[in-house]
């Protein structure tokens, strides 16, 4: 088996469907807060962030984390940037209504959501310093992510950044083995697995990211993940 996976396979995740029971969504929701807890998500985005908005004067932020299913990682990332002292709200953003509110209150405090589409968000021009999300990129073809590269880019004043999987074969053999042992839900291994393979490399992504926006980069983070990130168009060049 090759190193990586030559072709991207895309396909339709069943967590994406309305139709899907409501114990098997929220059981797979659950899968993903775990996921992503144990591969620090929140952490990558505040490792981004963090030097960012800390050597700015001000000290208060709002931030959409879009594609945000049941926003543990929403959650997780104003708690890191409040320890940080910065005054972060992070809103969380999914199309589905379901996926929000079955992470409505959980935790110490329920953090503000939004029911909206990323390619068109009911949100005027800079209102918020900094848009992300995690993985959420691999669901959309190259034409699609451009597009909602350049709506993130044009609701978020400072800049943009996007966590997802690379398509490579060690997440997919991980999701196809471990994921047996470790989630909860049948629908997560079988998304998993088409994640993987529907996810792009490093050189993929930032191509895609550099039609969409002056300034994109993409950088490699562990374990098998990568990280698009560029600066907003009125962010006047600064670093992204």
């Amino acid at each position: 088996m090759p190193l990586f996976l030559r072709e991207r396979r895309p396909s339709h995740e069943l967590l994406d469907d309305e139709r899907l029971p409501p114990e098997e969504m929220a059981a797979s929701l659950r899968d993903l807060e775990h996921l992503n807890r144990r591969w620090g998500a929140s952490r990558a985005l505040a490792a981004h962030l963090e030097p960012r908005m800390l050597r700015e004067p001000r000290r208060s932020y709002a931030l959409l984390d879009v594609g945000a299913g049941a926003g543990s990682v929403a959650r997780s990332l104003t708690r890191r940037l409040r320890a940080s002292g910065l005054d972060a709200r992070v809103i969380a953003v999914d199309l589905q209504w379901r996926h929000l509110a079955a992470g409505h209150g959980r935790g110490k405090s329920a953090i503000p959501a939004l029911c909206a589409d990323a390619f068109c968000l009911p949100l005027a021009a800079g209102a918020v310093d900094w848009a992300v999300s995690t993985l959420f990129f691999h669901h959309f073809s190259p034409d699609e992510n451009v597009r909602v590269l350049r709506e993130l880019a044009r609701v978020a004043r400072r800049g943009v950044a996007m966590l997802d999987v690379r398509r490579h074969v060690v997440p997919l053999l991980f999701v196809a083995i471990a994921g047996r042992l470790t989630f909860e839900a049948d629908v997560s291994v079988q998304d998993g697995q088409a994640s993987v393979r529907q996810a792009y490399t490093p050189r993929e992504a930032l191509e895609i990211a550099a039609r969409a926006l002056p300034g994109a980069r993409t950088q490699t983070v562990f374990p098998f993940r990568l990280l698009v990130t560029a600066p907003s168009p009125s962010a006047g060049g600064s670093r992204p």
